[in-house]
């Protein structure tokens, strides 16, 4: 090791010790100027978000009595945000995240409300909702991206971890949530009105950020330049950053096994449990379980993790989950399948807090709106890829689903350790446009 490189170790080391020192406790972390707006901005939106997909399903089955008009409006719901994902964390930085935020929330509430009014006034056609969804679509990465924005932009950086740990741990608990509360709306007061709750969640969730304070100044990323020039340089920049691109890799690895898992669980339950009328709520018990399980890790996560062991964290946590998913997750017992689905949260609150922290670190600044919608749509496309592999292989044998989802874990966990820097050195491209 040359004096430079011992140089930098311990330099790193410092920054490590310091940022440990500074860390800031959960109450501390939650009476922080601009945390409680940003969370209830953040919980009112996933909210929204996660109801809204169960709701459009049981809206469209009682409106039109259509499976198939279901499937397609859950394909217009995602798809067109995916595809302009890019040319939205452009606009994220040339707007401004609380403004492009905002603009997305209130464009949410009025798509989503004109579906309610136009079926209350009877006027709703398939086309219609088709398009309405399709325009609710096209504005929904830049909340779901500069959500996440906000956060090192609003919060000082010695309660990152924290904050980053309060976030996820809620949107664990909103995953585990929605589904419910959907079902129970639904019958409670109605299609309609249900809707009309999902747009006043988005609407409470702008007036949270209309409330945001001061934030850090933002450099210039050629602000002046044209958005598909500025959607092309996330791009470029996402794949010039080694440490981008190794958690794009490492990430998407895993959210493979995380979509196989989607399948194979409700598989394992009816064919371990033997009567397929209880396997439903047992499956959804499950994953209820392991929703909880993921909100405890990211807050244990977030009371030690600090600058410098994010990598490590990741690593080892990864390495866990491929042994929860086989063989434990894989002994033939609804049992053994809870705990596997329990540890398998566990890790999945410390794989994304540490993924969360470790790339607002080593991200400048002012590339961070278009880099990171144009990096949560990349390391999320490994997860449609595992549904459809995971729905092939529990069809032929449940052992070798498990054993090759654990085996996307064990390659996603030889990425982070390949290709994920351990330091900053090297892996921060410049901010510079040509």
């Amino acid at each position: 090791m040359t004096k430079a490189q011992d140089d930098g170790t311990a330099a790193d080391g410092d920054e490590a010790e310091r940022s440990a020192a500074s860390a800031l406790s959960y109450r501390q972390v939650l009476t922080s100027r601009n945390v409680p707006q940003l969370l209830t901005a953040a919980c009112a939106s996933r909210l929204a978000n996660s109801m809204l997909l169960y709701a459009v399903v049981l809206y469209v089955i009682a409106q039109f009595d259509s499976a198939a008009v279901a499937g397609l409006s859950g394909l217009f719901l995602a798809l067109p945000g995916f595809v302009i994902s890019p040319v939205a964390g452009a606009v994220l930085d040339r707007m401004g995240a609380v403004r492009a935020v905002g603009f997305d929330m209130v464009c949410s509430a009025v798509f989503i409300g004109c579906v309610a009014a136009s079926s209350m006034a009877r006027l709703l056609t398939v086309p219609l909702l088709f398009a309405l969804l399709t325009l609710y679509s096209l504005t929904s990465p830049l909340s779901t991206g500069g959500i996440r924005t906000l956060f090192p932009r609003f919060v000082p950086e010695a309660a990152y971890d924290r904050a980053n740990a309060l976030d996820l741990s809620t949107f664990s608990v909103i995953e585990v949530g929605a589904p419910l509360a959907a079902g129970a709306l639904f019958p409670l007061v109605g299609p309609d009105p249900t809707l009309l709750c999902v747009a006043g969640m988005y609407v409470l969730a702008a007036l949270s950020l209309a409330l945001l304070r001061g934030g850090a100044p933002v450099p210039s990323a050629g602000g002046g330049r044209r958005l598909l020039r500025s959607a092309y340089e996330g791009i470029t920049y996402l794949l010039r950053n080694a440490t981008l691109r190794g958690l794009a890799v490492s990430y998407s690895l895993y959210q493979v096994a995380s979509g196989m898992l989607i399948v194979i669980v409700p598989v394992a339950v009816a064919a371990w449990l033997g009567d397929g009328r209880s396997a439903d709520r047992y499956t959804g018990l499950m994953w209820a379980v392991a929703g909880l399980f993921g909100a405890l890790g990211a807050l244990v996560t977030g009371r030690l993790l600090h600058a410098g062991v994010e990598r490590r964290y990741m690593l080892g946590a990864t390495l866990v989950t491929a042994v929860a998913v086989f063989p434990l997750s894989a002994l033939g017992s609804l049992l053994a399948l809870a705990a596997g689905l329990a540890l398998v949260g566990l890790m999945e609150g410390t794989i994304n807090v540490s993924l969360l922290s470790l790339r607002q670190r080593r991200t400048d600044p002012g590339w961070l709106g278009r880099v990171m919608t144009v990096s949560m749509s990349v390391n999320l496309s490994g997860f449609p890829v595992g549904t459809a592999l995971g729905g092939l292989l529990a069809s032929r044998s449940l052992t070798t689903a498990f054993l090759v989802a654990s085996a996307m874990t064990l390659l996603s966990a030889g990425s982070v350790r390949a290709l994920v820097p351990s330091s900053t050195d090297g892996a921060l491209p410049t901010a510079t446009t040509t």
